[in-house]
């Protein structure tokens, strides 16, 4: 849907209902990718540092595992079906040169739409920087106060990791919930030239992730590698064919 747009500069096809599922699909799942970053944060220092005190009972997995993940997944369908697709407490106006149509009608209730940007915005990728560097400093301060020698060559896959995962939402993110924050609360016209920018570079996200967890497997990583070095390749060889070969013959027999 994006690319259309910026292939044709314009929203087609230019329906309400277009506009509707477009703006609904573009938040939810951006909600949804980034509460399950958060969380996925968060749960490693559990996995980590308390997993037989937190995993060991079927009950506390479905506590501190499923339930949170559900949890992402439905939160952000569910409440932007409520407030995009069927708002009851305004009209969505569109306009079809812009980029997702415009806005929703909620912007212009400034106490929820202030809400939408702190809570399903701010608070998930804050969580993630300060999870993903909270997690490498504990890591190192755990072995030194045990007085042990901290092998950077051991941990240099993870934090390298961790380190590329809080810049990448640091760097995309952020820029775009402040810039939208102080121009919903101290000045309008705030980088308004440079917004439809900002809101395309989340989109580099979803495309670096992939790559960045196949980094942190280097099993898999080379397994794939060996299957695409040793994937067979068919082979063509040449055929003598006899005309003089000896065929088996069948003797038809009369009465």
């Amino acid at each position: 849907m994006e690319m259309n747009y910026y292939y044709l500069s314009y929203v087609w096809p230019a329906t309400n209902g277009y506009c509707v599922w477009w703006t609904y699909c573009e938040y939810s799942l951006n909600a949804a990718g980034l509460f399950l970053s958060a969380w996925i944060s968060i749960e490693r220092h559990l996995i980590i540092f308390h997993a037989h005190q937190v995993f060991d009972k079927r009950w506390k997995r479905w506590i501190f595992h499923f339930i949170p993940m559900v949890f992402c997944l439905i939160w952000g369908l569910l409440f932007y079906f409520i407030i995009v697709a069927i708002n009851p407490w305004c009209t969505n106006v569109w306009d079809f040169n812009l980029l997702l149509c415009g806005f929703p009608c909620y912007y212009g209730n400034k106490a929820l739409s202030q809400f939408v940007f702190l809570f399903n915005l701010t608070l998930p990728s804050v969580t993630i920087i300060l999870a993903n560097a909270t997690l490498v400093i504990r890591v190192i301060y755990q072995k030194m106060s045990r007085q042990q020698g901290v092998n950077w060559r051991r941990h240099r896959r993870m934090v390298l990791q961790l380190w590329v995962m809080s810049s990448l939402h640091l760097g995309l993110w952020l820029p775009l919930v402040t810039t939208t924050l102080i121009e919903m609360n101290i000045q309008p016209s705030f980088m308004i030239n440079q917004l439809e920018t900002m809101q395309f570079a989340p989109y580099f996200i979803p495309l670096f992730l992939p790559m960045i967890c196949l980094s942190s497997q280097p099993e898999l990583m080379s397994k794939m590698k060996n299957l695409i070095r040793m994937r067979p390749m068919n082979r063509v060889s040449t055929v003598t064919y006899n005309r003089n070969a000896v065929r088996p013959m069948t003797i038809a027999t009369g009465r």
